[in-house]
């Protein structure tokens, strides 16, 4: 004969068993959810990455272009100061004559220089143009990505949470149903 003393146990047993198998289904499904946080995670920390790496290359280039223009300035100003180191000593040694035959052909080097500075510096700074821009639509293209790869994890995260939320209530909507009717099932199965 049952007391109503073995019947508030077995229920609170019941209880207990329901309430320890509806933590499992959370802590299932919970779970699951930090491992895909944990992956967005990794993911915006790569993203952080390649755009510090582009950000430093960007870097890198603009020193590149800066020395390169420092190393013109001094070997322009070297040429000049040279050249007016030698007329000055042509004046002194040869007269205004000598000077005057310097300076007609100094014009000329001048001329030849100035080709021969265009034809070098042309293709150089093309080349660190065509570079600052390669690199700039990179860095905008990923910058394009990762802002569209955060608005897909934005939207798959509230739809993976929402699919769970419903899961876990389905889950322990059928655990309390099975935990109600355990008693008929039991009669069934017999």
């Amino acid at each position: 004969m049952t007391t109503n003393k073995e019947i508030i146990t077995e229920t609170k047993v019941v209880q207990i068993q329901t309430q320890n198998a509806g933590n499992i289904v959370d802590f299932m499904w919970d779970s699951w959810l930090n491992g895909i946080n944990t992956v967005y995670a990794y993911q915006q920390e790569i993203e952080k990455v390649v755009l510090l790496t582009a950000e430093r290359q960007k870097e890198l280039w603009n020193v590149a272009i800066e020395k390169s223009n420092k190393l013109q300035q001094e070997v322009k100003g070297f040429l000049e100061d040279a050249r007016r180191d030698y007329q000055n000593h042509l004046k002194t040694v040869g007269g205004e004559q000598f000077s005057n035959l310097f300076d007609e052909w100094n014009k000329r080097l001048n001329e030849i220089s100035d080709r021969i500075n265009q034809i070098s510096e042309t293709p150089e700074k093309a080349g660190f143009s065509a570079v600052n821009n390669s690199q700039q639509q990179m860095e905008d293209s990923f910058k394009r990505l990762i802002e569209q790869q955060q608005k897909t994890r934005d939207q798959i995260k509230s739809l993976i949470s929402n699919f769970v939320n419903d899961v876990k209530t389905t889950q322990k909507g059928m655990l309390t149903l099975f935990d109600d009717n355990k008693d008929r099932i039991m009669s069934v199965a017999k």
